[in-house]
């Protein structure tokens, strides 16, 4: 299965489509506006509520988001390794062991699970967020694209404070 997950072109919230290469949607995501943690919400097709997706509020050195269920239970936390040149996440708190793995620009990850690969994510150039998400298991579909969302929002968190310390150092 192949997916796409894009950014709307206007949104407050950070709100994004996933479809298939038909452009048909398969799942659509609604972000909140005035959040900290840029909380998402994952639905299906029928406007079911299937993942909460946020950031770590607070964090000393590494970058981190939740996966929840509808009723805010956390399923796993994705993390990106701190000291490193690849772009490398790993899941913790999950039942199995899944790494996604990365180039150092963040542009191509292979997704593995208890060391299998079981998909292949590449960051799309382009004026809005945009992926494409290769799944070798489609009953992974919803999970997987949910644990994209999250990686979206550790990078947009990072390339935001990353802006900040610039601009701010420049103007000293």
């Amino acid at each position: 299965m192949k997916l796409k997950i894009k950014n709307k072109w206007i949104s407050f919230g950070g709100s994004s489509y996933i479809t298939d290469m038909e452009d048909n949607k398969v799942f659509e995501v609604k972000g909140k506006v005035f959040t900290f943690t840029k909380k998402k919400f994952f639905y299906d097709l029928d406007g079911n509520l299937l993942f909460i997706i946020r950031n770590k509020f607070w964090r000393l050195f590494t970058r981190r988001a939740f996966v929840m269920d509808k009723d805010q239970n956390i399923i796993c936390r994705i993390s990106k390794k701190w000291l490193s040149l690849r772009s490398k996440f790993t899941v913790d708190m999950y039942k199995d062991e899944l790494v996604i793995d990365g180039n150092i620009l963040d542009f191509n990850f292979s997704i593995t699970k208890n060391g299998k690969e079981i998909g292949h994510l590449s960051r799309k150039i382009s004026l809005r967020d945009s992926f494409e998400l290769d799944i070798w298991d489609d009953s992974d579909a919803s999970f997987l694209c949910a644990l994209v969302i999250a990686m979206d929002c550790i990078l947009d968190r990072r390339n935001e404070e990353d802006s900040s310390v610039s601009f701010s150092s420049s103007s000293n």
